[in-house]
C-alpha cells in the first residue's frame, strides 16, 4: 500500500539534533514513479532550502529515485522513502527492494571517465550533496544537505514565530 506520513513537531533547544519535521511515503517501484516521487521529496525542503542547494536535493534525488527504479525494480514492491529536518540539515534515505551490491566500489570515489556512455549517478550525487552514503548492501542510500548560516537563522526565525 503506498501513501505518504508527515510530521512536524515544534524546534528544538538549540544545540540538539532532534528532527523538526519528518516525511515519508512509498511509491511503486517503478519509471513511471520517479517523477511524482521526486515532486513529493522536493517538496519538502523547500520550506527550509531554495535557489541552488534546492536544485541540487532535486538533481541528487532525480538521480537516486532512478536508480531504484532501473536497479532496484523488484514487480510489486514499493521505493520507501524517509526524510528529515532538524533546523541544520535536510537528510532522505531512499530504499528499494533489489538484491543490491557491494557497498565499496571504487567509481563511487574517482570521477568516470568522460567518454563514459554511464555511471556518472553516484559521482553526480555525491558532488551535489554534503553527504552521500549506500546502506543495507547497496538498497538504500541516505544524502544530506546542510543550511547555509543565512537559511539556518531563517528557519529558526520561522520556528519562533510559528
Amino acid at each position: 500500500m503506498n501513501g505518504h506520513w508527515f510530521s512536524f513537531s515544534s524546534r528544538p533547544p538549540k544545540g540538539t539534533s532532534e528532527i523538526v519535521a519528518e516525511y515519508r511515503a512509498q511509491f511503486p517501484s517503478a519509471y513511471e514513479s520517479v517523477g511524482k516521487a521526486r515532486r513529493a521529496v522536493v517538496a519538502f525542503p523547500r520550506q527550509w532550502f531554495s535557489g541552488d542547494d534546492l536544485s541540487d536535493i532535486e538533481s541528487a534525488v532525480g538521480e537516486a529515485l532512478a536508480n531504484c527504479a532501473e536497479h532496484g525494480y523488484v514487480n510489486g514492491t514499493n521505493i520507501d522513502v524517509r526524510c528529515r529536518f532538524d533546523g541544520r540539515e535536510f537528510t532522505v534515505e531512499i530504499k528499494d527492494a533489489g538484491k543490491g551490491f557491494d557497498r565499496w566500489n571504487a567509481s563511487d570515489y574517482v570521477k568516470p571517465l568522460s567518454t563514459a556512455p554511464r555511471g556518472f549517478g553516484t559521482f553526480i550525487m555525491r558532488q551535489l550533496m554534503d553527504e552521500m552514503e549506500y546502506t543495507d548492501h547497496g538498497t538504500q542510500v541516505r544524502l544530506v544537505k546542510r543550511c547555509s548560516a543565512a537559511e539556518a537563522a531563517v528557519a529558526e526565525t520561522d520556528e519562533r514565530f510559528a
